[in-house]
């Protein structure tokens, strides 16, 4: 497969476009609740960075992916192009998975509604392990 039709099927469909969206409003609620004494211009200029950042991560992981096929059998090992999209799929993810957890560690009411049940997983987990 070419890496138009690769990139096509790992980002298309309804649930990989909710995955790649939850992951911008990920970018976009952490700048703004970071940056909320700023302007408008500010926080989106942020998110971008942000998303891009994510976007970085996975280009980086895509040709780690790359790299590391080549130590397979040539008859079990996907083409670059999978390879490449696959790691820059789980990149962005990945990405947008930190920024979740440095959003909910560190700012204020980051989830909401949802914030006090987190902080009460937290508090039970850190319990645990003290």
């Amino acid at each position: 497969m070419s890496m138009e039709s690769e990139i096509k099927t790992r980002f298309g469909g309804f649930w990989n476009s909710l995955i790649l969206f939850v992951v911008i409003v990920i970018c976009l609620r952490f700048s703004s609740l970071e940056l909320a004494a700023e302007s408008l211009a500010e926080r989106v200029h942020c998110a971008i960075h942000l998303f891009l950042g994510c976007v970085a991560a996975g280009v980086l992981l895509g040709i780690l992916r790359i790299f590391l096929a080549f130590s397979n059998q040539t008859y079990t090992r996907a083409p670059a192009s999978a390879n490449f999209v696959s790691g820059l799929k789980y990149g962005i993810v990945g990405g947008g998975l930190l920024i979740l957890i440095v959003g909910v560690l560190q700012l204020n009411n980051f989830l909401g509604v949802f914030q006090p049940i987190i902080n009460g997983l937290l508090a039970k987990l850190t319990s645990i392990f003290a």
